[in-house]
């Protein structure tokens, strides 16, 4: 707060023309002080928003290094839960199979790595985020908002891998499950590839919507747990797929959704 205080002239105030100066002086002290006090509140608005925006772009350099993290272990993980469900694949085809002649073991490692959101939650909580420029702010929302889903997804994942694991608290040997607890086991395991699978195709919205960050899984990896039909298979099923498209039609439906193209994997 400022004080502002006319000049004090010797003899006071003796006339009209007198009073008017003492009027126009205190006015202009007050637009003044008016001007001032919100020249210093912009320029606090604007280090506010520098440093905020400063905050968030070293935030998404680490999350673009995290999502990359997470892109290796997710790679990982379906080489592992794949590896999982051969080896009670095998073990329900061969009852009785001593554990050194399985074609592997079962190995159970989680990797859900969780994404920084700190600066964008103190600028929520500061109200910095009311200052900054809508089209940012709107571009940051939906990075934080595809970063936590996929976060959730991987902890979803990660709950199923342990679900799976979860024999092992009573006896690691999995030759000495009975036949429906393997049947059991490889219903766990395909559960947890479907989730894998679920978490794969977030990441690759993620990388797709967000040019900065790295590259996500490929569709190519991912069709190695969704198995879709090839050429000659997409031939065979034409005729079948015609008769489904005119009945979707006749629903309001306007085209069929195609089955994705094999890629190569990046």
């Amino acid at each position: 707060m400022l004080d502002v205080h006319p000049p004090h002239a010797h003899g006071g105030i003796s006339g009209w023309r007198d009073f008017l100066v003492h009027i126009v002086v205190v006015t202009i002290g007050l637009l003044l002080a008016l001007g001032l006090g919100q020249t210093v509140e912009l320029l606090h608005h604007r280090y506010q928003v520098r440093e905020t925006r400063n905050a968030l772009q070293q935030e998404r350099a680490d999350n673009r290094q995290t999502f990359a993290d997470q892109t290796r272990a997710w790679r990982w993980w379906l080489v592992e839960l794949r590896n999982n469900l051969l080896v009670f694949q095998y073990l329900q085809q061969h009852p009785g199979t001593p554990r050194e002649k399985l074609p592997g073991v079962p190995v159970w490692r989680v990797r859900a790595l969780a994404f920084s959101s700190a600066a964008w939650d103190a600028a929520h909580q500061s109200g910095v985020i009311a200052l900054m420029p809508r089209d940012e702010i709107e571009d940051s929302s939906q990075l934080y908002e595809s970063l936590q889903r996929a976060f959730s997804l991987a902890y979803d994942t990660s709950m199923a891998t342990v679900q799976a694991q979860a024999y092992e608290l009573l006896d690691p040997d999995p030759t000495h499950l009975s036949p429906a607890q393997v049947t059991e086991q490889i219903r766990l395991v395909q559960t947890a590839l479907v989730k894998l699978w679920v978490f794969g195709r977030v990441m690759q919205n993620v990388a797709t919507s967000f040019p900065d960050f790295p590259p996500a899984v490929s569709r190519a990896e991912l069709d190695q747990l969704s198995n879709p039909p090839d050429e000659a298979t997409r031939k065979l099923l034409a005729p079948a797929e015609t008769l489904t498209l005119e009945r979707l039609k006749a629903a309001g439906f306007e085209e069929l959704p195609k089955a994705p193209e094999p890629q190569n994997a990046k």
